[in-house]
Order: structure tokens, then sequence, then C-alpha cells
């Protein structure tokens, strides 16, 4: 696995679980090779990096940077056999117990930045806006 961060993030990469950990900042779509799956999380350029798609392999765009990179991704679901899909999480009860137990094992672990008090919750949304995060930020909703 493959994974581009910010120079600073790098060694969390990883510590996740990455093989190869390269800063986005200097390392691009040509530098890299083939890969069976691209998961973008931060709306890149949707079409350099699903070029990088082997054959039949599969994009999963969590988030978009335009409406012409909607109207690209929803074109790429009928056409091409380097298809992006969207991704909607749409949890059960049940997906939840299954995820609580893949934690309490071990077998993965979330990575938290900071914990919000509700309270403070427009504070936890300029900090997600600043950028900078290394994880999640969690809102308290009540005292545990």
């Amino acid at each position: 696995m493959t994974g581009l961060a910010a120079a600073g993030n790098l060694d969390l990469v990883r510590d996740l679980g990455a093989d190869e950990a390269l800063d986005y900042r200097t390392t691009g779509p040509a530098d890299l090779g083939e890969f069976d799956v691209v998961l973008d999380s931060a709306g890149t350029d949707l079409r350099a990096y699903r070029r990088l798609l082997a054959p039949g392999g599969r994009m999963v765009a969590i988030t978009v940077g335009s409406p012409a990179d909607a109207a690209y991704l929803l074109a790429s679901t009928a056409f091409g056999s380097r298809r992006i899909r969207f991704f909607a999480g749409n949890p059960t009860n049940a997906l939840f117990a299954e995820l609580t137990g893949y934690v309490e094992s071990g077998a993965i672990r979330p990575v938290v930045d900071t914990v919000h008090e509700l309270g403070d919750i427009a504070e936890a949304h300029r900090a997600l806006e600043r950028g900078g995060v290394r994880g999640k930020h969690v809102i308290r909703l009540a005292n545990a």
C-alpha cells in the first residue's frame, strides 16, 4: 500500500500500515506506478489518478473538488475499464458492532486528533477548515 500525505505526516502514514509513504507536495501522479485500487480522500485530480488504475481497477472518491469533477466521476461509473465509485457511508448497528470488535481486538486503531466538548463544536469546524488534521476530531456528547 502506498500513501500520499504531507511530509510531516509520513511517519503516521507508515505507522498506519503503508508500505510506502510519499510527500504529496513533491510526488505527483506521473511519479507513481499502477494500482489496483486508489482511495482519494482529498478530492484531488480525479483524471490523473484514475490513469494510475490497472485495467479493471477501481477508484473510490470520498470527496470531489468541483462540479466538473462530480460530472467526471458520474461518467466514469459507466464508461471505461477503470471506474470511479462514490463512497456512501450508510452504517447499520450491525456494522458499528463489527467495527467496535475490530477496535477492541486491536485489529484497527482509530486516530484521534482532538476531542471537543459539544459546546466547542464551532471551534472543531474552524480547526478542520484550517487543515493539518492528523486524525479525527471527535465531539463529546456527554461527560463520560
